[in-house]
């Protein structure tokens, strides 16, 4: 009995999927990489790699679990987005913001986003 009502429970947990080229945002790198995408339907998604059965994915993007949120995120230019009080950049950003500097002691795309850009954490304390 058990057994069935598992696979009725979990048979679709995803309630959409979106194409792989979907942009990802991150906030700050290290000590953690809090990320999220917009929605088709303009609203945050956060990422989250603690699914519960309680909570299932509301989207998926590369099998990567994220889940929506009541905030709609102001797009400041492309690659940067605004939730709440917070700026968030795409990989695009930081990758050019990674290659300003090649000599830089700068360590895997570690820094935090702002309203101009990325801006590169030399040396942090993980």
């Amino acid at each position: 009995m058990i057994f069935i009502f598992s696979l009725l429970f979990f048979a679709n947990p995803v309630k959409g999927d979106l194409k792989e080229t979907q942009e990802i945002y991150i906030f700050q790198r290290p000590p953690f990489s809090y990320s999220g995408t917009i929605g088709l339907d303009g609203y945050y998604y956060y990422f989250t790699n603690n699914r519960s059965v309680f909570h299932l994915c509301d989207i998926r993007i590369n099998g990567g679990c994220f889940i929506k949120t009541n905030d709609r995120p102001k797009i400041i230019k492309e690659g940067i987005i605004k939730v709440k009080n917070s700026y968030a950049c795409s990989e695009k950003i930081i990758s050019k913001s990674m290659n300003k500097n090649p000599k830089s002691k700068y360590f895997l795309g570690y820094g935090i986003c702002k309203k101009n850009g990325w801006e590169k954490i030399e040396n942090p304390t993980l």
